[in-house]
C-alpha cells in the first residue's frame, strides 16, 4: 500500500509499479467507484463504437426483411430519409418478390404448429 497525494484539480498520480503492473500509460481510461467508504480505480476498456450511415441503416433493413410487408415498411422509412431502396448496396431490388407475405408465413407457422401438435398426441 502507498500514499498518494492529491494535486490541483484532483489529479493524482499513480505510482510507477502499479502503472506497470496493470499496463496503464498516459492516457489509460480508469473507472471511479465508491464502495463501502473507498474510492476504487480500475482499468477501464474503450469499445470503438461503428457509426451507421443512412445508406447502412438501409441495407440493414431490407436485408432483414422476412416478410413483403417488412420489406414495403422498410422501403418506405428508407423512401423517408431521402434514399432509394432499389439502389442501395449489397441488397438485391428484386428480393422483395421473392419474400412471402405475412398471411403466407403465418400460415406455414399454423401448419408447423398443427403437425407438431399431431406429433405429440401420436407419441
Amino acid at each position: 500500500m502507498e500514499t498518494i497525494k492529491m494535486g490541483k484539480r484532483g489529479t493524482l498520480v499513480v505510482p510507477a509499479k502499479i502503472r506497470k503492473q496493470f499496463g496503464l500509460d498516459e492516457g489509460s481510461l480508469l473507472i471511479t467507484e465508491t464502495r463501502d467508504g473507498e474510492i476504487r480505480l480500475r482499468p477501464a476498456v474503450a469499445v470503438g463504437v461503428e457509426i451507421y450511415t443512412p445508406e447502412r441503416k438501409a441495407e440493414f433493413l431490407l436485408n432483414n426483411a422476412i416478410t413483403q410487408e417488412d420489406w414495403d415498411a422498410a422501403a418506405e422509412e428508407i423512401r423517408g430519409w431521402g434514399l432509394d431502396p432499389l439502389k442501395i448496396l449489397n441488397t438485391d431490388p428484386d428480393e422483395r418478390k421473392d419474400l412471402m407475405t405475412r398471411a403466407e408465413l403465418d400460415r406455414r407457422f399454423a401448419e408447423r404448429e398443427a403437425h407438431k401438435h399431431q406429433q405429440q398426441k401420436t407419441a
